[in-house]
């Protein structure tokens, strides 16, 4: 299907594009960041709206900065640039990993961080890690700058607490410590790759190698990220995250039931855990960006 008549704004800078997006009735106005879901959706008519601002030359949503163990991702930077940039790598490599993994390369030249969180899909590997890593994110609105913590801000399936005319304009993530090590893996659709379940794991160990924190986060195509402390339950860690995959959510018309994926879950739950204890115990090093696709 074809897009709809839509105006095609260009704002100079941050407050330009808030007002732009402020001055249309509330939701008729809709950022775009890379289009690669917002796209489909307006020509689908699944959404609507009538302006379109475009975030592209808004400067003060690009960059990176490092400052006091903490790492803040402009929410316009692409995926491609996650995946590859070597500060993102060393500083949050779960970030990276989950980049490297988001669709094909074009996808990624094209898509973007806050893009992806705002949209919210429940099994997208970007929200999956910046959820695992407990992202707090920095808004912007008409009524002046806020912070929330991503748990809280996402409210189910592609909902969030994103205000009308409120835009998304950076991420904020721990930098990554010594002794600490994190995987990602996920299981794709058999036909077309899609991923089905996702499964973020970040570990932290003493200094003789001690587990001292292991959390598992589990997204599924039913149920978003949801994360579960297994430090005391090392042996039970899979169960545990199998169990956060809701057991009465219905498949939708291409994908699989509940059943298998708290099965993807409870595998990779398993797989994960085992490869970021090995990574807390091993000297830090910078991860490539290859796919993992595994199948349970």
């Amino acid at each position: 299907m074809k897009l709809p008549p839509l105006v095609h704004r260009t704002p100079a800078g941050l407050r330009d594009a808030v007002d732009q997006l402020a001055e249309a009735a509330p939701w008729e106005a809709v950022p775009l960041a890379g289009g690669q879901s917002l796209v489909p959706l307006l020509a689908s008519r699944a959404r609507r709206a009538h302006v379109l601002v475009d975030l592209a030359g808004v400067p003060e949503l690009s960059g990176l900065t490092e400052r006091d163990g903490f790492l803040t991702v402009g929410a316009m930077t692409r995926q491609h640039t996650l995946a590859a940039d070597v500060r993102v790598r060393a500083a949050a490599p779960l970030l990276a990993t989950a980049a490297g993994l988001t669709g094909h390369a074009s996808v990624r030249h094209r898509g973007t961080l806050g893009g992806t969180l705002a949209f919210a899909a429940p099994v997208a590997q970007l929200l999956t890690a910046a959820y695992a890593l407990d992202a707090r994110l920095h808004l912007t609105g008409p009524g002046g700058d806020r912070q929330c913590a991503l748990r809280t801000w996402i409210t189910g399936p592609f909902t969030t607490r994103l205000g009308p005319a409120e835009l998304l304009t950076a991420v904020r993530l721990p930098v990554r410590r010594e002794g600490c090590g994190y995987a990602l893996l996920q299981v794709g659709h058999p036909t077309g790759g899609r991923p089905l379940a996702c499964v973020a794991a970040i570990v932290d160990t003493t200094d003789d190698g001690t587990v001292r924190r292991a959390e598992l986060t589990v997204a599924t195509r039913q149920s978003p990220p949801a994360t579960v402390d297994v430090t005391d339950r090392l042996d039970e860690a899979a169960d545990a995250a199998a169990s956060t995959v809701a057991v009465t959510a219905e498949p939708d018309d291409n994908g699989p039931p509940a059943s298998y994926c708290r099965r993807a879950a409870r595998i990779l739950a398993g797989r994960a855990l085992t490869e970021a204890i090995g990574r807390a115990r091993r000297p830090a090093a910078v991860p490539t960006s290859a796919p993992t696709r595994e199948q349970p």
